[in-house]
C-alpha cells in the first residue's frame, strides 16, 4: 500500500487489542466487577477480528513470496499466531457459553498464554523485518 507493507500496518490493533483483554481479566480477577468482563469480551472480539484482517495481509506476504517461505522465523511466527488466534476463539467461546464466571481461571489462563504467544511472535516478526529485511526496501 503506497510501497509499505500491509500487514506490519496492522498488527498494533489485535496486539493492544489481545493486550488489553488481558489487563481486563486481571483487573476482574482483582476486583470481581463485571464491567472488566464486559470490556474483555469487547476488546476479545475486536483483537479476533483485527486480527483476521491482519493474517489476510500476512497470508498474502507469505503464500506470495517463495523467499518468506523459505525463513524458518516465517513459519514460527506464522504457527505461533495461528495458534494464538484459535486460543483466543477458544477464550471468546468460553466467555459467551458460560458468562463472566469462566474468567478466574480458564479466560485468565488463555489470556496469558496468548500474550506470551504474541511476545515470542512479536520477536519473530521483528527477525523478519530487522534481520531478514522482509518487506524493507533496498538499500
Amino acid at each position: 500500500m503506497g510501497g509499505h507493507p500491509l500487514h506490519p500496518m496492522l498488527i498494533p490493533l489485535p496486539i493492544g487489542l489481545l493486550a488489553a483483554t488481558f489487563a481486563c481479566d486481571l483487573a476482574f480477577w482483582r476486583g470481581q466487577n463485571p464491567f472488566w468482563a464486559s470490556a474483555g469480551f469487547c476488546a476479545l472480539t475486536g483483537a479476533i477480528i483485527t486480527a483476521a484482517v491482519a493474517a489476510v495481509a500476512g497470508f498474502m506476504d507469505f503464500f506470495g513470496n517463495s523467499r518468506i517461505r523459505a525463513i524458518k522465523d516465517a513459519w514460527r511466527h506464522m504457527s505461533g499466531n495461528i495458534v494464538a488466534v484459535v486460543l483466543a476463539l477458544l477464550s471468546l467461546w468460553l466467555r459467551a457459553s458460560n458468562g463472566d464466571d469462566i474468567i478466574v481461571p480458564w479466560g485468565l489462563l488463555l489470556s496469558i498464554a496468548i500474550v506470551a504467544l504474541i511476545l515470542y511472535t512479536g520477536w519473530k516478526g521483528g527477525e523478519l523485518s530487522y534481520r531478514h529485511r522482509v518487506g524493507m526496501l533496498p538499500r
